[in-house]
């Protein structure tokens, strides 16, 4: 009996969806040795790692309607944060739909459809209740110290600012703390069901937060800036340059720029420490061998490279 249990366990393995918002390929896995990133280097040794990875639309709402429904921006028509996919196709089945008809339970953990970050957080946002059977919106600290920021661009709307804070306190009090702590609440309720459970991490995203002894990990002084080419500025073409010109297109200093990048390699390393928790479950529940982890970010990001 036992036998042709773990038999048909194998045949329906749970699936672990973990999206990183803005996440891009700065980590030491992908050679960026000085970013500490232990726990996606170990996933990504233990698993497949995709060297060759493109969005289909470099921008969170497109990218994210186009993984969850498997087409492409000119079919799904989301070519804006502002859309929606179900107003153009109100019968699509997304990849969680695809789960919940095969009798798993599927629930979703902070942001995987589309949100504005950090507007949305601690809400449903624009999202698709047809996909889940369970949804949980946290909500920390983070966003309750938002005046606490840092901010080089005042004028711009707080999910384009650049702007950083070094947080006080623990990782469970910062809303991907506690995304990380409610999806293992729910490893732990659906452990016996096959179970798809989404958990959608808020940072990278500006505004950078993240705890102050995960900045600690990185010195300014060795923080390099991307080099861009002599006559770049010439080689791009004007389209491109229509609403983001060549940096410092923010009119930052090298050192606030510095610190800006510095800020988002320490939100990373946040994010690796919420993922080294989620590992960590798996395997004091004894679900690892059964479960499929998918960890992805929406569209990459850039840090000055090619000026942007």
């Amino acid at each position: 009996m036992a036998t042709v249990i773990s038999a048909a366990a194998a045949d329906r393995p749970n699936v672990l969806f973990i999206a990183v918002d803005d996440l891009n390929t700065r980590l030491s896995c992908y050679g960026v040795e000085h970013i500490h990133s232990p726990n996606i280097d170990t996933l990504a040794a233990r698993g497949v790692r995709f060297d060759r990875a493109y969005c289909q639309y470099p921008s969170c709402g497109p990218s994210r309607a186009s993984v969850l429904t498997g087409l492409r921006p000119d079919t799904t028509r989301v070519t804006h944060n502002r859309f929606h996919f179900r107003d153009f196709l109100p019968d699509a089945v997304t990849l969680p739909q695809l789960f919940r008809q095969q009798d798993y339970h599927v629930a979703r953990v902070g942001k995987i459809f589309h949100q504005s970050n950090p507007t949305d957080i601690g809400t449903s946002g624009p999202d698709d209740p047809a996909s889940w059977d369970e949804v949980v919106n946290p909500r920390g600290r983070d966003k309750d110290e938002e005046d606490l920021l840092t901010v080089y661009t005042p004028d711009l709307p707080l999910p384009d600012q650049m702007a950083y804070l070094k947080a006080e306190g623990e990782d469970s009090e910062q809303t991907d703390g506690k995304v990380v702590d409610e999806t293992i609440r729910l490893l732990k309720s659906h452990r016996d069901r096959p179970f798809f459970i989404a958990a959608g991490l808020y940072r990278p995203h500006i505004p950078y937060i993240a705890p102050r002894r995960y900045f600690d990990l990185y010195d300014l002084s060795k923080t390099p800036l991307p080099a861009i080419p002599a006559g770049y500025r010439g080689r791009v073409p004007g389209a491109a340059l229509a609403s983001t010109p060549v940096w410092p297109n923010f009119g930052t200093t090298e050192r606030e720029a510095r610190e800006c990048i510095l800020a988002y390699d320490a939100c990373v390393s946040f994010v690796d420490a919420q993922i080294g928790r989620l590992l960590a479950a798996l395997d004091e529940l004894g679900l690892r061998e059964n479960t499929l982890i998918v960890l992805w970010g929406d569209h990459g990001y850039h840090l000055g490279e090619h000026g942007l």
